[in-house]
């Protein structure tokens, strides 16, 4: 088959990253659609439209497959807070749209995928090792990127690192009951005030009027 004219040739690192990507995104699909036990290599093969054999070369089992898409899961909330210009906003205005980003991120099925990793993780010990190591590493990570979006804060990084998980706390709350509630309209409701709630209090904890 000849190559068009003009059309990027992909180096074979970017044919390995795709087909990588391609089973990742395979596996979260599995994962969200019939739960974290239902997943095997079979069934991410196919619905990868790709053979066992590519997991096998790229995945040293299905738990290193399911590793990384714990790493997918996990940044897809730092990517949201990093696609915007959050340091070109006023610190409340700042603080309020980071919210909003985070309750994006913990009310999508991506979330859902996580905890369905995450109760697999607490059924398995030696998978679970493997999930809170991860997790570990990813949450640092987070941190960072928190600490960065509150630079000009006067507070300690040890009180921001605070205020994040005072957030964390009542998104994956609220996460678990827009999971089992019968309409969002009231999820979003109870949304609204504790937004209303959290960020009256970092602002007075931040001497902000």
């Amino acid at each position: 088959m000849v190559q068009a004219a003009g059309a990027p040739r992909r180096t074979q690192q970017q044919r390995r990253e795709e087909t990588r990507t391609k089973l990742i995104e395979a596996a979260i699909n599995i994962i969200r659609d019939q739960g974290a036990a239902n997943l095997t290599t079979a069934k991410v093969a196919k619905e990868a439209g790709l053979t066992r054999g590519a997991i096998q070369y790229h995945f040293d089992n299905p738990k290193d497959l399911m590793r990384e898409v714990i790493v997918e899961v996990v940044g897809f909330l730092s990517e949201l807070l990093e696609a915007e210009n959050l340091s070109d906003l006023d610190k409340i205005p700042r603080l309020s749209r980071i919210v909003d980003l985070y309750w994006h991120g913990y009310r999508s099925e991506t979330y859902e995928v996580f905890i369905e990793i995450a109760v697999l993780g607490r059924l398995d010990p030696e998978f679970g090792s493997i999930v809170k190591e991860a997790l570990r590493v990813l949450e640092k990570e987070r941190d960072g990127q928190w600490l960065r979006l509150f630079a000009d804060f006067d507070q300690s990084d040890a009180a921001k690192l605070e205020w994040r998980s005072q957030l964390l706390v009542i998104l994956r709350g609220l996460a678990l009951r827009q999971m089992f509630s019968e309409t969002q309209d009231q999820v979003e409701e109870i949304f609204t005030y504790v937004k209303d709630t959290y960020i009256a209090d970092i602002c007075r904890r931040a001497n902000l009027s």
